[in-house]
């Protein structure tokens, strides 16, 4: 996973922010003493979690050393620089959460798993990720555009970096992985950018993964390919559009699903 810019990211988060907003409306706080944060980015979202748990132990972790030196210095709240799936935090949160991080993990398994042992009985987690549907993601035609002939020069070897799992695909590995979902909700999303060089800027930072094998000068030129192509899903240059899925979990009395 390419490492995300933290300063660059705060220029172009206001959709993430809006995301965490959403889903936070529906968190229930009480009588929590311990939040684990997966994939903190910033860790806006993580200090004002934070600030409504006085006293408890509120930690963000990332995967991104340059999302994790932006985060806000608080005694409210620690950040760590780290991934989900060799995280080693047993039985130690009575809330994990997760906004909009865990599509760009390629083993979800072991992502949830970690998420599982992580909690401590009876604990639950509110996980947000983005699905697969029968529209193309706009990652997809990242990767798609990064195959035409003009780049794939660039892309020899390229793995795909993100995992957009279908619902039922996703509950199935839940089930598996020590987990149980009391509620599981995708919405069908949009965000309007409002112009055409708004989106670019944000894709030029989400898409640090291609963008990454490409000589800076081409930067601009591939963002615009991909926008370009993905205009054909939304029927906008600015308008993003994405299926959420959006799920309550609990940590299961035994691990995996009975036969």
């Amino acid at each position: 996973m390419a490492p995300w810019d933290g300063s660059e990211y705060r220029k172009v988060n206001g959709l993430q922010h809006w995301l965490a907003d959403r889903a936070m409306s529906e968190l229930d706080l009480d009588g929590v003493h311990s939040l684990l944060d997966v994939g903190c980015g910033d860790g806006r979202i993580t200090a004002t979690i934070a600030d409504r748990l006085p006293g408890a132990t509120v930690i963000g972790i990332d995967p991104s050393p340059r999302m994790v030196s932006v985060a806000p210095s608080s005694d409210a709240v620690s950040f760590l620089v780290g991934d989900v799936c060799s995280m080693t935090f047993d039985g130690a949160f009575d809330v994990v959460v997760s906004f909009n991080a865990l599509h760009w993990v390629l083993d979800q398994h072991g992502a949830l798993t970690r998420i599982a042992s992580a909690l401590r009985r009876p604990g639950r987690a509110l996980l947000v990720l983005v699905c697969a549907g029968e529209r193309p993601s706009l990652e997809h035609t990242a990767t798609r555009v990064a195959g035409a002939e003009s780049w794939r020069r660039y892309f020899t070897d390229f793995s795909v970096p993100f995992a957009h799992p279908t619902p039922t695909a996703w509950a199935e590995m839940v089930s598996d992985c020590g987990l149980t979902a009391s509620d599981t909700v995708v919405d069908d999303l949009s965000w309007d950018f409002v112009s055409t060089d708004a989106f670019a800027a944000w894709c030029t930072v989400g898409f640090g993964a291609w963008t990454e094998r490409l000589p800076s000068d081409c930067i601009g030129p591939f963002v615009a390919d991909v926008i370009r192509a993905y205009e054909a899903t939304t029927g906008s240059s600015q308008i993003l559009r994405f299926l959420q899925l959006r799920a309550r979990l609990e940590k299961a009395s035994t691990v995996g699903r009975s036969h």
